[in-house]
């Protein structure tokens, strides 16, 4: 599942920004899933609430 690598990095370059410009707290994200990089959306969705919770 490397959906979950994928979300996973994509935490660490959200709390890194957050942190250079000062900000608390993250409420939402936009992730754009090219149609040709052989993700699944549901593993992303799944992956990604993993991926937050540390």
């Amino acid at each position: 599942m490397h959906e979950l690598s994928l979300c996973q990095s994509a935490v660490e370059i959200i709390q890194q920004q957050a942190e250079q410009h000062g900000v608390a707290r993250v409420t939402g994200v936009w992730l754009e899933i090219g149609a040709l990089s052989c993700v699944e959306e549901r593993a992303v969705r799944f992956s990604f609430d993993i991926a937050c919770q540390g």
